[in-house]
């Protein structure tokens, strides 16, 4: 195991992992370095570095690798929190409805050009593509909207058949 400490910094790497939090520390301690079975303590107050042998990791690193342990857990557990909190958001009905709206416009843009006066289409395709664009409108008032908000279990009408018209 390899441990460095850094107070000032409010820095403890444990096996290159690092972690910038408030700990306690001795007063005048400036780093503490740990590798394996050793190390050594430097101070900013004049004391020369003491040197730490396996005798001494109980009393002077395991402090330092506990608190880092819990800093670690306590950020795991925010972010698990935060991820389930941003997973219920994206879940919510309301952003299923805003999701659901958001590509039943675009499917509803992907056809705006059909319905200009010059483009060549029968009155037989142009009312087909009314019909289509009508009920993507409708969809939000639909019994179970929002579905999974446009995805896979939303049910999207149909483009009529009689156009090669890709809207996906």
């Amino acid at each position: 195991m390899r441990v460095t400490v850094v107070p000032a910094d409010r820095l403890i790497l444990v096996d290159g992992e690092g972690l910038q939090f408030a700990f306690a520390a001795p007063e005048g301690l400036h780093a503490l370095q740990w590798q394996d079975a050793s190390g050594h303590l430097e101070f900013t107050d004049g004391r020369p570095n003491q040197a730490l042998t396996a005798a001494d990791y109980e009393s002077h690193v395991a402090p330092f690798v506990q608190a880092w342990q819990a800093e670690k857990a306590r950020l795991a557990e925010e972010a698990e929190k935060e991820e389930a909190a941003r997973l219920a958001e994206y879940n919510s009905e309301s952003a299923r409805f805003s999701r659901l709206r958001a590509e039943r416009d675009a499917r509803v843009a992907a056809t705006d050009y059909l319905l200009m006066p010059d483009y060549p289409l029968s009155d037989e395709a142009r009312a087909a593509v009314s019909a289509y664009r009508t009920a993507l409108r409708d969809l939000p008032a639909r019994e179970g909207a929002p579905w999974d908000g446009g995805e896979e279990a939303t049910p999207w009408p149909d483009m009529p058949a009689t156009l090669a018209v890709k809207v996906d």
